[in-house]
């Protein structure tokens, strides 16, 4: 049985990077301020965490919203991130062009609900290395949760596209447990339910999470 990864989202402080590598998290991710939603962060402030993760060998994930190809480049460049979770709107050529301006990047599409296109998977999923599942939808100032049996269909299809696919949106312990048992999914995306009110990674949650889920 594979194993089932953790990536926490939504990071904006060394605390919490330094709390996910003493608990041996392999994967934190960076939400641009570009992005609706919250725990959001600058640029200089996201370059200076994914730098910080570099030191500790965890991979960092930039989340960014549907820009110019070249801004995208701009932003990959000086952030360096060691994968993204980017827009679908990015075509296939552009992708190729991505991968071909950083060859050791690793190209996520973000997806939720509302926005999800099986034809666009099944033109780019030759280029790209996984899918970021959301279950929530974003917007400027409400987050709307769709529950996991109305979004059980469309993530099939794309882990019957053999695409690695990490699932988040509103994700606690009962909830993982429900996704795990369903679908055996690559990965699960993980955000506030494992951070305190200032939005840093609680140690006493986190443990209390990895000891409830079978992740790794």
């Amino acid at each position: 049985m594979k194993k089932i990864s953790l990536k926490i989202c939504g990071i904006t402080n060394t605390k919490s990077v330094k709390t996910a590598y003493k608990n041996k998290i392999k994967s934190l991710g960076f939400a641009s301020n570009n992005l609706p939603g919250p725990n959001t962060a600058n640029d200089k402030k996201i370059k200076l965490l994914i730098k910080e993760c570099k030191n500790y060998k965890i991979e960092s994930v930039l989340l960014t919203r549907y820009v110019s190809l070249d801004q995208l480049i701009k932003q990959i460049d000086y952030t360096k991130p060691k994968a993204i979770s980017c827009s679908y709107h990015f075509t296939k050529q552009e992708l190729h062009i991505l991968k071909k301006t950083f060859k050791r990047l690793k190209i996520g599409i973000s997806v939720n609900p509302e926005n999800f296109n099986i034809k666009y998977f099944k033109d780019v999923k030759e280029i790209v290395n996984v899918i970021y599942y959301d279950m929530n939808v974003y917007r400027k100032k409400t987050i709307k949760t769709y529950s996991l049996l109305k979004c059980l269909d469309q993530i099939q299809l794309i882990q019957n596209l053999s695409i690695p696919v990490f699932i988040g949106g509103g994700i606690n312990e009962q909830k993982a447990k429900e996704i795990i048992n369903l679908l055996r999914p690559d990965g699960i995306d993980v955000s506030r339910s494992l951070k305190n009110n200032q939005n840093i990674i609680s140690t006493k949650k986190l443990k209390h999470f990895l000891n409830e889920i079978a992740v790794a």
